[in-house]
């Protein structure tokens, strides 16, 4: 019996728990079952191809909203190129709304947490065991019955480290992995409001499998931990183990509720290298009426100010979540919850879509809200009762000019000084995104460089009526070029305000002149974690020290 578990991750970087996981369960049935990783980037061509060239008697896939449209392309090719393959779907797209599944050739699905339920289903066909014999699966009541899953949860301690064999084999990959399963919240957009309770990998285990990610050297472990730390002795176990045994190079991403810290989880984070923990935090919106619609215990208040304290302490990466189109948010309140949460300065912020995933409670409750969402994965809201199309719309694009020129940080100076000359954030974001879309920026993919001159231009369209300086823009955009690139040849629109000659500018540092302190500006920026000071005019002379990671010296 030769089976084939399929993952088709969205990016190469990426390692798919899901079936490392499932492969690591199987005990000695795995030597049946063969793991093959894709991505969404791949053509369709190409994976047909590389399957077919494995002769399998099963495919086994497991599906997401960022790949079920392509899976189920590629099962519809299968049943026609070798019709007596059989297909498995698992997966949070096969735990839910099965039917369509059936349609499309899949002849198996593996419904909720897979390892007990695959297991399962891999033996009775390598044995031609019938799968209703088997103790550890059921037929859901009422359901299709070729829909599967297990009759209990596994106990996490009982599935062996996902990730057999060499971790070299992941040395330039993100890995994912999981100390726990389940969330203490119910939120109406998430999978978790499906399940009951949080399960925990014994701490003992936990600290063996990261010393294998330490030991090996990783680049990034992603922890897929709902709430990371919704058990605080268990976070901060495993945090100060991080800490202890930090190696300078491996770095943890961790999604947590910020209103759950407290001074002793904030202090011993501060005690982390710097870039060693990377927090997600989920606000997506500070409308009161809104939180509670969606189920979400989240007291904004403390969260935001837990959110700065983590900002205050410099040591860790923040990356913060939005959500257009939840339930009682109209523009105006999105704007408010864009500017509460932008003034906690993270180093990203994420502005999405919301999307109706299949077994959540908004998809369930969407004619209450009057929810229209697209068909098709991902599931995207198209409108309700507080938002129309045209907002919703407006808000992704101001969503866009959010990640090209805040998040992608080869702008900060720029932004941080424009942010300054409009009432908020938010109203900045809107018009930089009207500006681009007006001038049609949007239907044309932009180097670098032009970048800056787009923005020198939007600086210059309000340098009458909102009192913009324009040379300052100049030096603020040349300043931001000159941190991410070593530049010899400027745009016409920056001015020279010290002369050099060519021998003082090399591969690996330059000197520059600028007519403003931007230095001591960003010195005190960062002291006081965001708050932003004027900029003063101040002729000064700068080494860009390339060689060291971008080191700026005022000299």
């Amino acid at each position: 019996m030769n089976i084939v578990l399929v993952a088709i991750n969205a990016k190469f970087i990426h390692a798919s728990l899901a079936v490392y996981s499932l492969h690591a369960y199987l005990g000695k049935d795995k030597e049946h079952v063969t793991i093959k990783e894709f991505t969404i980037n791949q053509s369709e061509d190409l994976i047909i191809s590389e399957l077919f060239g494995l002769n399998p008697d099963v495919l086994a896939f497991s599906c997401y909203i960022w790949n079920i449209s392509l899976v189920l392309s590629i099962v519809q090719t299968f049943k026609k190129i070798l019709p007596d393959v059989k297909i498995i779907a698992g997966g949070p797209e096969a735990s839910f709304e099965y039917e369509g599944l059936f349609e499309s050739g899949v002849d198996i699905v593996v419904s909720g947490e897979g390892e007990q339920a695959f297991k399962a289903l891999v033996h009775s066909l390598i044995n031609q065991v019938p799968i209703e014999a088997m103790p550890e699966v059921e037929i859901p009541i009422g359901k299709i019955s070729r829909v599967y899953k297990a009759r209990e949860v596994v106990p996490l301690a009982d599935i062996p480290f996902s990730y057999q064999g060499t971790l070299q084999d992941f040395h330039n990959r993100l890995i994912y992995y999981e100390t726990s399963r389940g969330c203490p919240n119910r939120c109406g957009f998430c999978l978790s409001s499906t399940t009951q309770g949080v399960r925990f990998l014994p701490i003992s285990r936990v600290k063996m499998d990261l010393s294998k990610f330490l030991s090996a050297k990783v680049r990034r472990v992603k922890f897929v931990d709902r709430t990371f730390n919704c058990n605080k002795r268990h976070a901060m176990d495993i945090w100060a183990f991080l800490i202890q045994n930090d190696n300078g190079v491996t770095n943890f991403h961790f999604e947590i509720d910020a209103g759950l810290l407290d001074d002793e989880m904030i202090g011993l984070i501060g005690q982390a290298r710097k870039g060693l923990f990377q927090f997600e935090i989920g606000v997506q919106s500070t409308n009161p009426k809104t939180l509670i619609a969606i189920r979400r215990n989240t007291n904004t208040q403390t969260l935001l100010a837990n959110t700065l304290k983590l900002k205050s302490l410099g040591t860790a990466h923040l990356h913060l979540d939005l959500i257009i189109g939840l339930p009682y948010e109209n523009y105006e309140s999105f704007a408010r919850s864009f500017n509460d949460t932008f003034f906690c300065f993270p180093d990203k912020l994420q502005v999405g879509h919301l999307k109706l995933l299949k077994g959540s409670a908004l998809r369930n409750e969407c004619e209450r809200y009057g929810i229209q969402f697209k068909n098709n994965a991902p599931y995207e809201i198209l409108s309700n009762d507080f938002m129309g199309f045209a907002v919703i719309n407006k808000l992704q694009k101001i969503g866009d000019m959010v990640d090209l020129f805040y998040n992608a940080k080869g702008f900060w100076c720029f932004v941080m000084y424009m942010i300054q000359k409009f009432e908020t954030p938010f109203d900045f974001f809107s018009a930089l995104s009207t500006y681009w879309e007006q001038n049609s920026y949007h239907l044309v993919k932009h180097k670098k460089i032009t970048l800056y001159t787009i923005l020198y231009e939007f600086g210059k369209t309000n340098e009458n009526i909102l009192k913009v300086d324009i040379m300052a823009v100049s030096e603020l955009l040349k300043f931001d070029m000159l941190l991410h690139e070593n530049i010899r040849t400027f745009p016409s629109w920056i001015e020279s305000y010290y002369q050099y000659d060519t021998k003082q500018i090399t591969r690996t540092s330059g000197i520059h002149g600028f007519a403003y302190d931007i230095c001591t500006w960003l010195e005190q920026m960062d002291d006081k974690k965001g708050q932003i000071n004027l900029l003063q005019k101040e002729e000064i002379r700068v080494l860009f020290d390339y060689s060291t990671k971008k080191t700026v010296w005022r000299l």
